[in-house]
């Protein structure tokens, strides 16, 4: 599972045409800030559910990444497996905000809430252009 998030120098700069040459670089500081607020939101284990059984391995928490796409953005998801299988998004929602399973709903907060938390904290021009790209990409989920 991952989510890509990609500054497009044109979209940016409609929206911030004052600061036309910096906007790449502000929106590139901009996005990992965010991301790594996400990151570290997402990293938080929920306490254990009673009764609960199996053992956490804290493979979640060691698989999240953050990694620069392209030089103009970055991306960030959560590469666990267990038996080949990928499941960060049984546990935390895939980047539609589907898939999350039964017993982690509610209790696992959901990737893309999360990052559409974040992302609130950008100004609103930057924020607009993010989320149209992103949507447009269909939060690209590999």
């Amino acid at each position: 599972m991952r989510l890509t998030i990609k500054v497009e120098g044109e979209l940016v700069r409609q929206g911030l045409e004052d600061v036309q040459a910096e906007i790449p670089k502000i929106g590139r500081r901009r996005i990992r800030t965010i991301l790594n607020r996400v990151l570290r939101r997402m990293e938080e284990y929920p306490p254990e559910r009673p009764g609960q059984r199996y053992v956490r391995t804290g493979n979640m928490f060691y698989h999240w990444f953050i990694v620069p796409v392209e030089d103009i953005g970055y991306q960030i998801g959560n590469s666990a497996t267990k038996d080949g299988t990928a499941y960060p998004k049984f546990v935390v929602g895939d980047a539609y905000g589907t898939s999350q399973a039964w017993m982690h709903k509610g209790r696992w907060p959901r990737f893309r809430d999360v990052t559409e938390e974040e992302l609130e904290s950008l100004p609103k021009e930057i924020q607009d252009q993010i989320l149209m790209v992103a949507r447009r990409e269909e939060f690209e989920v590999t």
